[in-house]
């Protein structure tokens, strides 16, 4: 191995290195641990083809890698920014990794913004080599109902963009209320309601206007 490879590997090991990494990215890393001269790209596209197989890098789509060097490896959430702008980890997900949910999905679930006049992201599934990932979009001003501290896990405890189970939930019976949406309610026998902030919970409701289908939901009657 060369050694600005060795240097290279050295900088990805690292915790502070980034979770998810595009061959953009890798490159300007390489240039970096060349001394800021640029690797040749088949340089780079040989050590990448490398790394895929020894499992250092997960291949996520097309010049877009899970990094696996690192103690804390990167996850097949991670890379839901990458895939659509703003996107944030919600509902199932959320839930089901917060013990809320008792039946959780290997599909990656997150919640885009919508935004009047702009062109609509892509929703729906989308599957990659790292996993499958489902996007539903929400307006801008649910997506980001409330005070950030409720509705958001605490930067760095996760490295994307988390709501909160309590957010999580508010999103998933947004959803399920809405018309224009195919998703129905959250079922009730499936949640472990004892591990939510019940304060945080009606104040993110209340925020998203999905108060009352919350009572209903939580009383049976919704």
């Amino acid at each position: 191995m060369k050694p600005w490879q060795i240097r290279f590997e050295e900088r990805l090991r690292s915790d502070a290195a980034p979770a998810v990494l595009s061959r953009d990215l890798l490159a300007r890393m390489a240039r970096s641990a060349r001394g800021g001269t640029g690797a040749p790209v088949s340089s780079l596209t040989h050590w990448i083809k490398a790394a895929c197989r020894s499992g250092k890098l997960q291949p996520v789509l097309r010049g877009l890698y899970l990094n696996r060097w690192r103690s804390r490896p990167g996850l097949a959430a991670d890379a839901a920014p990458w895939l659509r702008t703003d996107a944030v980890v919600s509902l199932n997900t959320a839930l089901a990794d917060a013990g809320v949910l008792n039946n959780p999905t290997r599909i990656v679930t997150a919640v885009v913004p919508l935004d009047a006049g702009a062109p609509p992201p892509k929703l729906g599934r989308q599957l990659t080599r790292a996993g499958a990932f489902q996007f539903h979009g929400l307006p801008r001003r649910i997506l980001e109902a409330g005070a950030v501290e409720d509705r958001l896990e605490p930067a760095g405890r996760f490295e994307h963009a988390r709501a909160t189970p309590e957010k999580a939930l508010v999103d998933w019976l947004y959803l399920g209320a809405s018309p224009r949406s195919t998703r129905t309610l959250p079922p009730r026998g499936d949640m472990d309601l004892g591990l939510l902030n019940k304060t945080r919970l009606k104040k993110l409701a209340l925020a998203a206007g999905v108060a009352d289908v919350l009572d209903g939901w939580m009383t049976g009657s919704g």
